[in-house]
């Protein structure tokens, strides 16, 4: 009878719990003391910030001074060049009010919505101006000021909480001095990144960074890292450094560290998402890295989720194929990788007007020599985008066999405005189904727990907020890939598919114009318009035109 009554009673006490709260269930992240997943994060890279930037004068000067006397200024010039948030399509570096807008705009739509943050590099501005050349001290105090926004605007005030998500920060080539050099660690150039950066690097993971300046962050602890590769050990301009085959050297270290950390990912059930400042491209790595790099990425295809790049400030994509990276195939990947970013831009003096037209793709630096103009150029944009096209018209039938043959490489956007600054939000799946059966249920081939769903790429239109220098602009969508690329998700296959569906659609279709415009950042129609305006200018009389209506483009990245 006792035992009848307390069978009762644990019976009436469960059905209250049942109807109070509903089925009983354990959130695992909760149990491990872990945030709840909102599903989003954020990819941001190549902020560049410049605190010597001048509103209302010529790019010619790196938008810091007025570099010519109104006397010899051509006409179209007497009004300068930069606005109050930036010159878009310039040489120019970020005013610092952008960067302040920026992370204004971030906390005010996005602080308690992301799970983490990948962060590729590039927080000084360049070393472009011999009149205020960049000195060690204002390179770190840049960075140091990077990080600063980074920890006030992402700062959890809750009781037992972290101090601020997983936010994952990557060495840029212009984040040490000199540009792009530096040599085997431990070093002092590692150190002070080290402590600049040191809320960030996980427990266990700073030796390893004062070492080679690379690491990984479980971003949801026991299921996915982000993985922050130090990409200049692997960067053919960096000449203190000697590829990745010879034993010593920094770069075939941190290949075997990268493959050991892979490796235990995946023994352990862990995706991974590989992060760095400079993309793997052919002629942008050493030939031994890049062949490296990319047997890592197919050997472990089936954990990782995504390879996110910065430092081109264009917005691509491309592929690295299993034909290209083989250990006896010395020559490089398919044509698109054999351009570098810094071949794309040229200067010529003495140009004449030709009858090539804007579309081919032509931007003006404004200047002067004495006996003719100075025209810097996108040289080899139009040769670019074929060679691109080229790229994907290569890829073969999607197929189970194929796809296993294939990365996907990712270049973001930049806050620079190189072209209008742009960042992304990505959504990915949180659905944790277990058991997962065969390396075709990987979420980065299947829609599965973790897959990378899409991201919304925003934007600022420059041209409009210089018109308004006192309100502060805010980011707008440029596009999402399931409205404009009308993709399900991020898996290589959905990446396959839009590079087929590209090359079947034609270089007269809707599909490969809004390629072209998103290469450029929304700045497309701009070049053209005020690439057309300043061959006016330049050889006949016009009025003055505001700082907003001029664009150049000596691009040096």
């Amino acid at each position: 009878m006792l035992v009848s009554i307390k069978i009762l009673y644990f019976s009436i006490f469960f059905f209250f719990l049942f109807i109070l709260f509903g089925p009983i269930s354990f959130n695992s992240s909760k149990l491990k003391n872990e945030p709840e997943l909102h599903g989003n994060f954020l990819h941001i890279t190549d902020f560049h910030p410049d605190p010597h930037y001048v509103n209302n004068v010529t790019a010619l000067s790196r938008c810091h001074h007025k570099h010519l006397g109104i006397a010899e200024k051509p006409e179209h010039m007497l009004k300068g060049i930069s606005g109050p948030w930036g010159a878009p399509a310039t040489v120019c570096d970020s005013p610092v009010g952008l960067i302040n807008a920026t992370f204004e705009w971030l906390e005010k739509n996005w602080k308690n919505k992301l799970d983490f943050i990948i962060w590729t590099g590039d927080n000084s501005r360049h070393d472009n101006d011999e009149k205020i050349p960049r000195s060690p001290i204002e390179m770190f105090r840049l960075n140091r000021f990077i990080t600063e926004k980074f920890l006030k605007t992402f700062s959890n005030k809750k009781k037992h909480a972290p101090h601020f998500i997983p936010i994952v920060p990557s060495i840029g080539n212009n984040d040490i001095f000199p540009n792009s050099i530096i040599g085997a660690g431990p070093n002092e150039l590692l150190s002070i990144l080290h402590e600049i950066w040191s809320p960030f690097i996980p427990k266990g993971q700073h030796e390893t960074f004062l070492n080679g300046g690379y690491y990984y962050t479980e971003v949801i602890p026991g299921k996915l890292i982000v993985v922050s590769l130090n990409t200049l050990y692997f960067y053919d301009s960096n000449t203190a450094v000697n590829g990745c085959i010879e034993k010593g050297q920094p770069g075939t270290i941190e290949m075997k560290w990268l493959n050991n950390v892979l490796k235990e990912a995946r023994k352990n059930g862990m995706k991974v998402y590989l992060t760095g400042h400079v993309a793997p491209r052919a002629k942008q790595y050493t030939i031994s890295c890049f062949k490296k790099y990319g047997q890592l990425s197919l050997k472990y295809q089936d954990i990782i989720l995504g390879h996110y790049y910065g430092h081109s400030n264009m917005d691509h994509f491309f592929f690295i194929s299993s034909s290209g990276v083989k250990k006896d195939n010395p020559k490089d990947d398919e044509e698109v990788l054999s351009i570098d970013d810094d071949d794309l831009y040229d200067e010529t003096e003495n140009v004449e007007n030709d009858d090539e037209t804007v579309e081919d793709t032509r931007i003006h630096q404004e200047g002067q020599e004495e006996d003719g103009k100075i025209e810097t150029k996108v040289k080899d944009l139009k040769k670019y985008m074929k060679q691109l096209l080229t790229h994907y018209r290569a890829l073969p039938p999607l197929t189970e066999d194929n796809v296993k043959n294939y990365a996907v490489v990712h270049i973001n956007p930049s806050i620079i405005p190189t072209f209008f600054p742009a960042l992304r939000i990505f959504k990915y799946n949180t659905t944790e189904i277990k058991n997962e059966v065969s390396d075709l249920d990987a979420p980065s081939l299947k829609n599965t727990f973790l897959t990378p769903l899409g991201y919304t790429q925003y934007f600022i239109n420059l041209t409009h907020a210089n018109l308004f220098p006192n309100v502060t602009p805010e980011f707008t969508i440029e596009y999402t890939t399931w409205d404009d690329y009308y993709l399900k998700d991020l898996t290589i296959p959905s990446w396959i598919r839009l590079a087929r569906k590209i090359v079947n659609d034609g270089l007269n279709s809707a599909l490969w114009d809004k390629i072209q415009d998103y290469l450029l950042v929304g700045t497309r129609d701009l070049i053209i318009r005020k690439s057309s305006s300043f061959q006016k200018c330049s050889y006949s009389k016009c009025p003055a035109k505001e700082p907003e209506d001029y664009i150049a483009s000596e691009l040096t990245f």
